[in-house]
C-alpha cells in the first residue's frame, strides 16, 4: 500500500498459527447494490443508506456502517488524502456472504434532517437502522458494526442503547469520549483537530469538493453541516451534558466486542480502544496494531490479513462459524522495537510491575534542553531540588508554526527550549507494556492572565544510543505516547472510574491555583508497548505547550505568561511510573 506498517512479514503476526484460512467463509457470490433506500427514523426523519448484498434468494447477517463522510464517496482511492473511506472493502464481504448497509447520517449526503455530531437523536438513528435492516427479508436477523475512526465512534455509541439485533461490533481505532479523546486532552483545549478536520472532512466535501461554483454540490442543501462543533469546543470547556450524551457507556455494551488500536493514535482514539476493552463486562478481543504517522492505521485497516481477522470475528458472531477464535489469547499488541504483534492473556499485563523513575536535576549529558534532567530508578541523593523554567519561550511559535519544536536549518528540534528527563542507557534489555502516570509536584507563577492556571504537556520518547547520534542533527528516537493535563482540573478525580495505573478527572469543577503553593498533579500518559534495546534511552519531556508536528492537531495555548517549577526533593520527588513487563536477566 502507501506505507510500510503493512509490511507483510509484520502484518503476518496479527493471525494466530495456523489462521483457519480455509474455514471461514469463501468467495461465491456476486453483489447487487441498491442505492439511496431510504429508512425512517422514529421521529420521521428519513436517513439514506446503500444496500451492498449477494446476488441470491438466501438469507444473510449484515454489516452495518454509518458516516458522515457520504456514502456517495466510499468509492474514492484508499489513501491518507481520503481518510474518510473508512469502510473497507465492500465487495470483499458481500462475496463471502454478507449484506452490507452504508447509511448517511442524518443531515449528511441524502439524508434528511441535520447534523450535531454523535446527538443522542442521532444514537437512536443507529439503533432504528439496526433494526430496520435485521427486519429485512434478505437478512438473518443478525447485524454487526464495522468501519474505522469516525465510523467506530458510532459502533460504542450505537452499541450502549442495546439494539436487539446487534450481535457484534469492531471498533477499529475508535475513540469513544468526544470530550477527553477529541476535544479537551486532559481538559487541554485541542482545537485544531475538531476545527480543522470538521471544516475540511466535513463542511468543505459538501460545498465545495465537487466545485465551487454555487450549486455544484449533488443535492444542493446550501445549510448542510451548519452546526458548529468548533465553537461548542470553545464554549463548552467543562465536561456538561453536551460532551456526556458523546462520552460512551461501555458498562451498558451487551454484545462482543473486538477493540483494535494503533500505538500511534494517542492523540485521538487509542484511549477509546485502551479503556473500552479494559472495562467491558460481554466477551471480547484487544488487538493494537503499528503505526508512525497519520494514515498508517488505514493501511492497516484495509490490509488483507486484518480482513480475514475481521472475518473469523464476524463469522464466529453472525454465522456462527466457530473456528476456535475465542479460545485463543484475548490480547494481540504490536511490540515497538522488536517490531513484532505478541500474543497476551490480559491487559493490563498480569506480570507487569510498575517501578518508579524519579525526576532528577543531575544531568543526563544526552539532551541539549532546558534544564537536561535525568530519570532515575531510585530518589537523587544529592543535587537541585527544583527546576524552573517561564514560557513562553523565545522561539515557541502558535498554530502557524511548529510551537514548542526549534526549527534549525530546516530541522525540528522537539527539545531545546522545554524540559527534558532522560534515563541512563539501559544496561539490560527492558520493556514497558501498559499504561503510565507522571506525578509531578509543581508550584506556578502566573503573571498572566488574572485566574491562575497551568498545564502539563508531556510526550515519551525512545532514545536511540549515544554512537547513533549526529550532533550536527536532531536526536534520533521514536515518539512513542503522550498525556496532559490542565492544572485547574487536577483536584476532582471519578473514584469509580480512575486506577491505580490511570487517574480520571471528572472535568466539572475547575479550580484556580496559588501561586507559589506545591500541588501534585497526577497526570495519565497513554499506554504504550516499547522495548528498550541495550544503549537506548528513555526520555520524558514536559512543557507548558506542545507542537503540531508532533501533537494531534495541536493544543490551544492561550495567553499564558508565567513559571512553573518541579519539585524533585523531600516530600515533594516528582516521579514517573513505568509499566515494567519484561527485564533481561
Amino acid at each position: 500500500m502507501f506505507t510500510t506498517a503493512v509490511d507483510p512479514e509484520v502484518m503476518k503476526g496479527v493471525l494466530s498459527e495456523d489462521f483457519p484460512t480455509d474455514k471461514l467463509s469463501q468467495p461465491k457470490y456476486k453483489m447487487i447494490v441498491e442505492q439511496n433506500v431510504f429508512i425512517e427514523m422514529r421521529d420521521g426523519v428519513m436517513v439514506a443508506c446503500d444496500i451492498y448484498r449477494p446476488d441470491s434468494d438466501e438469507k444473510f447477517p449484515a454489516l452495518y456502517a454509518t458516516t458522515a463522510y457520504q456514502k456517495a464517496i466510499q468509492h474514492l482511492p484508499c489513501v491518507p488524502t481520503f481518510h474518510m473511506v473508512e469502510t473497507n472493502k465492500i465487495d470483499w464481504f458481500v462475496e463471502r456472504g454478507y449484506a452490507y448497509v452504508v447509511q448517511d447520517m442524518r443531515g449528511t449526503g441524502e439524508s434528511e434532517g441535520d447534523f450535531t455530531f454523535f446527538s443522542e437523536t442521532e444514537q437512536l438513528d443507529f439503533y432504528d437502522c439496526i433494526e430496520w435492516i435485521a427486519g429485512q427479508m434478505w437478512c438473518t436477523g443478525k447485524v454487526g458494526m464495522i468501519g474505522e475512526s469516525l465510523l467506530s465512534w458510532a459502533q460504542w455509541l450505537a452499541a450502549q442503547h442495546q439494539p436487539p439485533h446487534l450481535c457484534t461490533i469492531i471498533p477499529f481505532d475508535g475513540g469513544a469520549d468526544i470530550y477527553r479523546d477529541v476535544a479537551y486532552h486532559g481538559g487541554i483545549m485541542s482545537i485544531g483537530f475538531p476545527s480543522v478536520w470538521y471544516n475540511w472532512e466535513i463542511r468543505a466535501h459538501y460545498h465545495q469538493g465537487y466545485g465551487t461554483v454555487k450549486g455544484k454540490h449533488h443535492n444542493s442543501k446550501a445549510d448542510q453541516c451548519k452546526f458548529d462543533f468548533a465553537w461548542e469546543c470553545v464554549n463548552r470547556p467543562t465536561f456538561d451534558e453536551f460532551w456526556k450524551i458523546r462520552r460512551a457507556d461501555f458498562k451498558k455494551i451487551n454484545v462482543p466486542v473486538f477493540s483494535i488500536g494503533e500505538w500511534h493514535k494517542c492523540g485521538l482514539h487509542l484511549r477509546g480502544n485502551l479503556r473500552g476493552y479494559e472495562e467491558l463486562e460481554t466477551p471480547k478481543k484487544l488487538l493494537v496494531c503499528q503505526g508512525e504517522v497519520d494514515g498508517d492505521e488505514m493501511a492497516v485497516f484495509n490490509s488483507p490479513e486484518m480482513r480475514l481477522l475481521m472475518l473469523r470475528w464476524y463469522d464466529h458472531w453472525l454465522k456462527g462459524n466457530d473456528t476456535g477464535m475465542m479460545e485463543e489469547p484475548a490480547v494481540c499488541l504490536y511490540v515497538r522495537g522488536k517490531d513484532e504483534f505478541r500474543f497476551e492473556d490480559d491487559w493490563p499485563l498480569s506480570r507487569t510491575k510498575y517501578v518508579n523513575y524519579y525526576l532528577s536535576g543531575s544531568k543526563s549529558g544526552a539532551v541539549d534542553s532546558l534544564n537536561d534532567g535525568m530519570l532515575l530508578p531510585e530518589p537523587q541523593g544529592e543535587g537541585p531540588e527544583s527546576v524552573s523554567y517561564t514560557y513562553p519561550q523565545q522561539n515557541w511559535t502558535n498554530f502557524g508554526g511548529p510551537g514548542t519544536a526549534i526549527s534549525i536549518h530546516g530541522q525540528l528540534y522537539p527539545y531545546k527550549e522545554i524540559l527534558t528527563f532522560t534515563t541512563d542507557p539501559f544496561e539490560k534489555e527492558t520493556e514497558i507494556c501498559g499504561n503510565i502516570v507522571l506525578t509531578l509536584f509543581a508550584s506556578s507563577e502566573i503573571q498572566f492572565p488574572d485566574y491562575k492556571e497551568t498545564k502539563f504537556l508531556c510526550r515519551l520518547w525512545d532514545q536511540f544510543p549515544d554512537e547513533a547520534q549526529d550532533m550536527d542533527y536532531p536526536l534520533k528516537g521514536a515518539l512513542l505516547t503522550q498525556g496532559r493535563l490542565k492544572s485547574c482540573y487536577a483536584f476532582d478525580k471519578d473514584d469509580g472510574l480512575t486506577k491505580p495505573y490511570r487517574p480520571y478527572y471528572t472535568h466539572e469543577n475547575p479550580r484556580e491555583i496559588e501561586d507559589g503553593k506545591i500541588y501534585k498533579y497526577e497526570i495519565e500518559i497513554l499506554g504504550t508497548c516499547n522495548y528498550f534495546k541495550k544503549g537506548h534511552r528513555l526520555r520524558l519531556e514536559v512543557a507548558n505547550y506542545d507542537s503540531n508536528a508532533l501533537d494531534h492537531g495541536g493544543h490551544y495555548y492561550g495567553l499564558s505568561v508565567g513559571e512553573d517549577t518541579i519539585y524533585f526533593d523531600g516530600e515533594h520527588r516528582s516521579f514517573l511510573t513505568l509499566p515494567i513487563s519484561y527485564i533481561e536477566e
